[in-house]
């Protein structure tokens, strides 16, 4: 228990360390963190793109299907809209999403800084009086929030049309399905899911950053680090998005 006390408190630490480091951002390093960010983009969210396009197609067909289905028998397919929305936008959206970030660019960030701290480049930035949390994880941070964010809008759009295409094939017209579904959704359902997206952003940006830079110098870490920063971000995710249900749903 004192173990994650102290972890949870060398986090928090982090976290305000790289806040406090983006109000001090020199403006000569701006253009190298814009490009360094500009890169994390691409790879965390244009690249990550298809699999977030197909993940979400396939839920929100099989969901909305099986619903049509079962709403209908039981004469209640105005329920369909508020599924689609609490489900897939508001619940499975900004969860899988996440998820599927921190997987996949968690690790990857996690590797990277690992990589570089032992290879002696952290050093290396110190000794030349740049400030490690500038050049490596100001960009993953701001990056990870965007593409988070940006990924679920993604998500969401795809599955509602994906949901379009299963409730024609079940017999629904396309005018019904959006009179149902827009009718479902609310202010709250898009606040909360940009809540979301802010909140898990920063779980994927700082806790890979945090576990990549905590290594010693050893090889061996690195793959160590890879695991916790994953571990260590899925929990988080869950974590928050019980916590979101508790609080504000």
């Amino acid at each position: 228990m004192a173990r994650s006390i102290a972890w949870l408190g060398a986090l928090a630490r982090f976290l305000f360390q790289t806040l406090e480091a983006a109000r001090w951002l020199p403006r000569a390093g701006r253009r190298v963190a814009l490009r360094v960010l500009l890169k994390q983009v691409w790879f965390t969210a244009l690249q990550a793109l298809p699999i977030i396009i197909v993940l979400s197609s396939i839920l929100s067909f099989l969901v909305i299907s099986q619903a049509v289905r079962e709403l209908g028998r039981l004469g209640a397919t105005e329920l369909l809209g508020r599924l689609m929305v609490v489900a897939i936008v508001r619940e499975l959206g900004p969860l899988l999403t996440a998820l599927v970030v921190a997987g996949r660019s968690g690790t990857a960030i996690a590797a990277e800084l690992a990589t570089n701290k032992v290879m002696g480049e952290v050093n290396a930035l110190e000794g030349m009086g740049i400030d490690p949390l500038h050049y490596h994880v100001l960009p993953r941070f701001g990056a990870t929030i965007l593409s988070v964010l940006g990924l679920i809008i993604v998500f969401d759009l795809t599955a509602i049309f994906s949901g379009l295409v299963a409730a024609g094939a079940n017999g629904m017209t396309g005018a019904r399905y959006f009179e149902i579904v827009l009718a479902s959704l609310t202010f709250h359902d898009v606040w909360l899911t940009v809540a979301k997206a802010l909140v898990f952003g920063i779980i994927v940006g700082v806790i890979p950053s945090f576990h990549g830079l905590a290594v010693h110098g050893s090889p061996t870490e690195i793959p160590v680090a890879a695991s916790r920063a994953a571990v260590g971000s899925i929990l988080a995710i869950f974590l928050c998005s019980g916590l979101f249900v508790l609080l504000l749903a």
